[in-house]
């Protein structure tokens, strides 16, 4: 066996022995290196001032048991910003003593919350009293009317004389479940949702309050957003009980008894609301929310004691300012490498350079797959068009690139520009392609032209298609980024494999199936 075999296979199985030494030693499991659902969140406000004093607050999230906010930011060029933590949650306060105009905000945060059940005793009796500073979650207020004959008699026909908490509270919730749900704009009371027999999330929440205090059991509104991908306007109620030493949840709306999901998003506690502002201001407000998978939070703060826990290695990149993101791109990117290595040495697919196809995987990221490409066919089209006058003008070839280099730029900001017209988003991504690499593969395929055809040139750029969307989905998959983040030994597997590719003697696959006959 020769050398290069040798360290190859060395590489391998060093690899492996890290790997179990840190699920042995160091405690890792699958179940924390999995990744957990991640959201970006983007409450985007705006409104117009008429040269007025403008104040407008909301309730902003913060991290607690089961839920985690990291990487809030503001951007409100128009309006001072302000934080201050109340007995109700953390409240976000823009405002200007001389708003005029279109006053944009955005606060974006990213969200990782865990769902989480309760397991109530079933031998809980309801406790006769409570230190004072549960008066408040007992009383009956304005939209939560406790004291009222009607909500009396609901108590006495749901619950009765009932003194075990988890019955209690499981006929609350059976009867304010079976109301009727339908979307309310506004407060809906405790007292007007029994009587019309139907409420949303705020009136559901408000009777199942006012029943379970009638029962003696301290409860409280909670506000949030139920996450899911996409544009939205609603936010959402629900309810917490005390019991035992804990506050344990209910959401009478999507029936959800001691337990709550994992997309549910916190933000203040009590009969609130969201959003406040200045009247006449035309003030609008919606929440836009993507998910995706990123590395479990439990592995990186398990591991914080241990020396070579390589998650401390990213935090320290970050700590100087270096972002996750990028972080991950560049770890990612020899997986994408070793990709077009195989297809080129194994299968014998030819592409247009040795990484091009891996850097569009990377700068398809942000666009996504579909559009990544159809921009990547755009400037490899347009470009390779100047690329003739200039070739029969007799251009050197280097000021031939650098023309060619300026006309890549000049159609990405195009393309960007058309793509926020049009509200394609996601196309408005395409700056962050790698423009010079772009650029040389312009070229090639306009010299391929010239030199083999336009069928040939065709040929490589469908295979520079193919090998960049198979890296993309390898680049862009969760588990193999969590992965790679918690191993990055994995570097040596790839070292190895590219020593064994390196010395590849076979046939190929295209060849094989080329030449089938002949082989017989």
């Amino acid at each position: 066996m020769n050398v290069a075999r040798l360290i190859s296979f060395a590489f391998i199985l060093i690899t492996i022995g890290v790997i179990s030494v840190k699920f042995i030693s160091w405690e890792y499991t699958f179940k924390n290196i999995l990744p957990q659902k991640k959201y970006e969140v983007n409450i985007d406000i705006s409104s117009r001032g008429f040269s007025q004093p403008v104040n407008i607050s909301t309730y902003l999230p913060i991290s607690d048991n089961r839920q985690t906010i990291s990487y809030e930011t503001n951007n409100s060029p128009s309006l001072n910003f302000l934080v201050e933590q109340t007995k109700s949650g953390r409240v976000g306060t823009w405002n200007t003593m001389n708003g005029n105009g279109m006053l944009p905000i955005r606060y974006s945060f990213e969200f990782i919350g865990r769902a989480i059940k309760y397991n109530i005793d079933s031998t809980l009796i309801i406790p006769k009293t409570y230190p004072p500073s549960f008066n408040e979650y007992l009383k009956t207020t304005k939209n939560i009317q406790v004291k009222h004959p009607q909500i009396n008699r609901i108590f006495q026909e749901e619950v009765g004389d009932n003194d075990q908490i988890l019955e209690v509270l499981a006929n609350i919730q059976s009867y304010t479940n079976s109301l009727k749900s339908r979307p309310f704009k506004g407060v809906t009371d405790a007292l007007t949702a029994a009587r019309l027999g139907e409420a949303s999330c705020n009136g559901k929440s408000r009777l199942f309050i006012a029943l379970a205090r009638s029962a003696n059991i301290p409860s409280r509104l909670v506000g949030g957003i139920i996450l899911e991908s996409g544009t939205k306007k609603t936010s959402h109620q629900w309810v917490e009980a005390y019991i035992g030493n804990e506050w344990v949840p209910f959401d009478p709306l999507n029936n959800h008894f001691a337990f709550l999901p994992h997309n549910y998003l916190s933000m203040y506690r009590g009969d609130k609301f969201l959003f406040s502002h200045t009247k006449n201001i035309n003030f609008e407000y919606k929440f836009n929310v993507k998910s995706r998978l990123s590395p479990n939070p439990l592995l990186q703060q398990e591991l914080k004691s241990h020396p070579f826990n390589a998650y401390q290695l990213w935090k320290l990149f970050e700590s100087i300012g270096i972002p996750i993101g990028l972080l991950k791109i560049v770890l990612l990117l020899p997986l994408g490498a070793l990709i077009v290595a195989i297809f080129r040495n194994v299968i014998g697919m030819q592409t247009f350079g040795v990484f091009l196809p891996a850097l569009i995987a990377v700068a398809s990221r942000e666009t996504g797959l579909f559009w990544g490409l159809i921009a990547f066919m755009i400037v490899i089209g347009v470009v390779s068009l100047v690329h003739f006058p200039l070739e029969k003008w007799g251009i050197l070839y280097t000021p031939k690139l650098v023309i060619m280099l300026v006309a890549v730029v000049i159609l990405f900001l195009i393309i960007s520009y058309l793509s926020i017209e049009l509200n394609i988003s996601s196309l408005a991504y395409i700056a962050l392609f790698p423009i010079v690499i772009l650029t040389i593969s312009a070229e090639r395929f306009a010299r391929t032209i010239s030199e083999e055809g336009f069928v040939q040139a065709l040929l490589i750029t469908l295979q520079t298609l193919i090998v960049s969307s198979v890296a993309y989905f390898a680049m862009n998959s969760d588990s193999m980024e969590a992965f790679f983040l918690a191993f990055p030994e994995l570097f040596l597997v790839i070292i190895g494999l590219n020593l064994l590719l390196g010395q590849w003697i076979g046939i190929r696959v295209i060849e094989f199936i080329r030449f089938r006959v002949l082989l017989r």
